[in-house]
């Protein structure tokens, strides 16, 4: 047993919780003791704090009053998780044209409030997390890990994000800030201020748990896009080799890069246990193929920066589990609530933001949910997300093809190493291909093929690229949907 994680669970942090009021070990065994409870038992838990956000929302925050109020609706009205689908969802545009006073509650002590950013696919979205919050947050991600993958705190981790990921908040490990920090430690020391000394304490915790967690973040790729240079991919490998992190975390399009130049190349695949995407949706193809390329487990979590860790899978690999102590997700096609396995749009209620509530909150996926019980032990309801909203396409039949559907078509197809789909206007289609190592495409037979899979009516044009570009977030979209609208 490795000594450093027995060190953080038994001293580190039950010390920290103590002087710095950071309570997450103790956040996280709560969490971890929700995991044994019946789906009824849940059902119960997720229902009282439901009441209890609406009903904070209601009385402190201005826009939530004024929703309410117009859609006839009172927090006492919630007899059932269901009632809440009589709020309208709260949109991106929502938020920002809130934000903040608007969309953040009165009344609270905000000096140790949060301001957290999403690199989203299209769009940044700001938002605040409250000190508990933030804790809440923090716990969570150790529970994620945890349950999938059983990666204890203070195991190796690296990650590799997206070139303009925005973290929850920045890191400064400096010497000049180190400097300062031990010069306030002393100021309020001699001054006899343990409130502030605790405060000073948390914050210097919370910026370098990164290096509590033994978490390595390597540079993410540059502006190359999807047509990664050889070199680039091999000194990435390298470095994850040498450093042999029990926990692997990327895009998953970099995971998916690694993986082919690992097979292609029959280069020893490094020493990892676990390896996780972030920052991305995971289809099927790249499961399958990350998981044979490094020889382990590939876990796979949801959220966002805006709300935090919301579900993670299990060993069954069969959905995601949520989170139902901390979230609340409506899954809702036509404003109606869709049936267990049934694709909608996906709306999240954090139980736990006081700061500023996220209600409905429509993060822009798609997906399903399920309740039966397969078998792994734990109760909660499953989510399976399977892209964007925004990158759904409808046929002329009304049917809708997932961004993660249409990346596995593609990516099945010989001779493809990647590639983007662009819908023009509705079903006129041009598609970019990268060819894989060189190869001829047969770019006839390719929209031949994506029309028997997709719509005989569709009008298809196929074209040779060297590389698919990222968004400004640094996030790749793969298909870029006219028809969305529709589903």
């Amino acid at each position: 047993m490795e000594m450093y994680p027995l060190l953080l669970r038994k001293v580190v942090m039950p010390v920290a919780g103590r002087v710095a009021g950071i309570e997450i070990w103790k956040m996280y065994r709560r969490m971890m003791e929700t995991e044994r409870l019946s789906l009824e038992e849940l059902r119960h838990l997720q229902l009282r704090s439901l009441r209890e956000i609406f009903t904070h929302a209601y009385e402190r925050v201005p826009f939530y009053r004024a929703r309410f109020e117009e859609a006839g609706f009172r927090p006492e009205d919630i007899r059932d998780e269901r009632d809440v689908s009589a709020i309208p969802p709260t949109t991106k545009d929502d938020i920002m044209s809130n934000f903040p006073e608007g969309i953040t509650a009165r009344g609270m002590d905000r000096s140790r409030w949060k301001y957290v950013a999403s690199s989203g696919t299209t769009r940044q979205i700001m938002g605040i997390h409250d000190f508990q919050k933030a804790n809440m947050n923090w716990a969570a991600g150790l529970r994620a890990h945890k349950l999938a993958g059983n990666h204890d705190i203070g195991q190796r981790w690296m990650e590799i994000p997206p070139h303009m990921c925005t973290s929850i908040c920045g890191v400064d490990d400096s010497a000049e800030a180190e400097g300062l920090f031990s010069r306030r430690l002393l100021s309020l020391l001699g001054g006899g201020d343990f409130g502030g000394l605790g405060n000073h304490l948390y914050q210097y915790f919370y910026s370098r748990r990164h290096n509590v967690y033994r978490r390595v973040t390597l540079p993410s790729f540059g502006s190359e896009g999807t047509n990664i240079p050889e070199d680039s991919v091999k000194d990435y490998i390298d470095r994850i080799r040498a450093y042999r992190p029990h926990l692997l975390e990327g895009l998953p399009l970099y995971l998916f890069a690694f993986a082919k130049h690992v097979m292609s190349n029959g280069t020893d695949r490094p020493a990892v246990d676990v390896v996780k995407p972030f920052g991305g949706s995971l289809t099927d193809v790249m499961k399958e193929k990350i998981g044979r390329a490094f020889g382990c487990e590939v876990h796979d979590t949801y959220g966002c920066s805006e709300t935090g860790f919301i579900a993670c899978d299990c060993e069954k690999h069969d959905g995601l589990h949520l989170f139902m102590d901390l979230y609340h997700v409506d899954i809702c096609r036509g404003g109606e609530r869709v049936a267990p396995g049934e694709l909608g749009r996906v709306y999240v209620t954090d139980l736990q933001n006081m700061a500023m509530p996220w209600l409905r909150y429509e993060l822009g996926d798609v997906g399903r949910y399920y309740v039966d019980d397969h078998g792994c032990g734990r109760k909660s309801v499953r989510l399976s997300v399977e892209g964007r909203v925004e990158d759904t396409l409808v046929n002329t039949r009304g049917e809708p093809f997932t961004s993660d559907a249409i990346f596995d078509f593609f990516h099945r197809v010989e001779g493809i190493d990647n590639f983007q789909l662009i819908e023009k206007s509705r079903g006129v289609f041009d598609v970019l291909c990268v060819p894989l190592n060189g190869s001829r495409i047969n770019r006839d037979d390719i929209a031949r093929r994506f029309r028997e899979f997709f719509d005989p009516e569709a009008i298809v044009k196929a074209y040779t690229v060297k590389t698919i570009k990222a968004e400004d977030g640094g996030k790749f979209r793969f298909v870029k949907s006219k028809s969305h609208d529709r589903f």
